[in-house]
């Protein structure tokens, strides 16, 4: 009897234990953290979107600013309860000129319900920064009634290109050009895009006094529109990533005043601050024969033609054949001295000889076709030198009589002053023969006086 009941009260001692550790384990509490590790993302109970390896690719040009979605998060917990989500960026990879906002990182929470998503939203704004591609890691948080949890989320990519590039470029016609004169030009406009396909428009004024007559593009469509300051052109073309697209444009003059001028506005990508350079052209008032002062030296350069052994102003006709010489004398008017000249010799004509009473002479090919004479000689004081050359031309095309530069502007060394270009004429040349403004077919000796106003022996000197 005393076993069982030394049985019972045991029992009954083991059941008061049991009873009481229960009622303390429900109010037991702890707090937890929750990282969830499921594929894909988008079927965890807490789901972001990635797309490949990031929650977005953003896109964007130096100098530039956009908004873009960084990421999508959604609601699939098991149980009915409001998720509220915050998400904290890490910028520390971007580059000084970048600022970025994202959506909540002021540890601000949106609230998401069950079954439903949200996109985070952001913004950055790229100064001149550095193009490439950079990284933003996103640490997603979230809590609901009964928990909470961190999660590393897809980073987002931010890609800063340097965006299209636009340039202009003169593809025939001189950039310096006789005053009143016709003349004509063709420039291209060249478009290079960047890493995606972009819709360009491009803008660019033609100023008065010149006239359009071709726009050739290589795709796309263009406009032209009459406006107050000339003629307007608009050029839409559609471009695929690294793809290249270009415009020529043709245009004209009647005559350009001596003097600047601009041949066109630098061209403009719309919406960008992407602008070509502007073209100018120097319309200079030149004869057969220039004299100048330039630093206590006195330089002059005539132009004649030569048929047989005569001198003759410099008229040729066109697509003629013809031979022109030009003479530069220099004449040191102050101490002795080593000079170094030069002279530039245009596309029209070739040096076919030369001859110096002094000094040494190089020829040197330019790109353009040009070709620049340096002349090296020592000069006393009062002492003089004289340089030959013998140009040729086998023949230049012209629509109507007109002037052509046959040798540029004379510099020397350590001087900032220069000389002036020498010009020659060009008569037209018809079917039945030469024709000079006003004249009637024949001879040179036949032509108008008009067209023989370039004289010779009118340097001073």
């Amino acid at each position: 009897m005393k076993k069982i009941l030394s049985v019972i009260l045991l029992f009954l001692l083991a059941s008061l234990m049991i009873i009481g550790s229960s009622g303390t384990f429900v109010q037991f509490t702890t707090d937890r953290e929750v990282h969830i590790n499921v594929v894909p993302h988008d079927n965890e109970y807490l789901a972001f979107t990635c797309h490949g390896n990031y929650s977005n690719t953003v896109i964007i040009e130096k100098n530039s600013n956009t908004t873009f979605d960084a990421l999508k998060v959604s609601n699939y917990l098991n149980s009915p309860h409001t998720v509220w989500i915050t998400l904290s960026p890490d910028y520390s990879q971007l580059p000084a000129d970048v600022t970025m906002w994202i959506e909540t990182e002021d540890d601000s929470e949106i609230a998401i319900n069950p079954q439903n998503s949200y996109i985070f939203t952001g913004n950055v704004s790229v100064g001149d920064a550095p193009a490439g591609e950079y990284e933003i890691p996103i640490l997603m948080k979230a809590y609901w009634d009964s928990g909470d949890a961190k999660v590393s989320t897809c980073p987002l990519k931010l890609i800063i290109t340097n965006g299209p590039s636009i340039e202009k470029t003169l593809i025939s016609g001189e950039e310096t050009v006789p005053a009143n004169t016709p003349q004509e030009w063709t420039f291209r406009i060249t478009v290079t895009n960047d890493i995606v396909e972009r819709d360009l428009t491009i803008h660019d004024i033609i100023p008065h006094g010149f006239t359009v007559t071709a726009v050739i593009p290589s795709g796309g469509a263009y406009s032209l529109t009459p406006i107050s300051d000339g003629t307007e052109l608009e050029w839409n073309v559609t471009l695929n990533p690294n793809e290249s697209a270009y415009i020529d444009v043709t245009i004209k003059t009647t005559g350009l005043s001596c003097g600047k001028h601009v041949l066109n506005e630098g061209a403009e990508i719309q919406g960008s601050n992407k602008k070509s350079e502007s073209i100018n052209i120097t319309a200079i008032c030149c004869s057969s024969c220039c004299v100048k002062k330039m630093c206590n030296i006195k330089v002059s350069s005539t132009l004649v033609r030569v048929i047989g052994f005569i001198p003759a102003p410099p008229v040729i006709f066109s697509d003629k054949p013809a031979t022109l010489l030009n003479t530069i004398i220099i004449y040191n008017k102050g101490a002795e001295r080593d000079i170094v000249l030069h002279q530039e010799v245009t596309s029209y004509f070739s040096v076919a000889n030369y001859f110096s009473t002094k000094g040494s002479v190089t020829l040197q090919p330019l790109p353009n076709g040009k070709t620049l004479v340096t002349w090296r000689l020592h000069l006393n004081h009062g002492e003089w030198g004289k340089l030959i050359l013998k140009l040729h031309t086998d023949g230049i095309s012209v629509e109507d009589t007109t002037r052509v530069i046959v040798t540029g502007s004379i510099w020397i060394d350590g001087c900032r002053q220069k000389g002036c270009p020498t010009c020659a004429k060009v008569i037209k040349c018809h079917c039945c023969g030469c024709l000079g403004r006003n004249s009637e077919p024949g001879s040179l000796a036949d032509m108008n006086i008009d067209d023989l106003d370039e004289g010779i022996g009118e340097c001073e000197g």
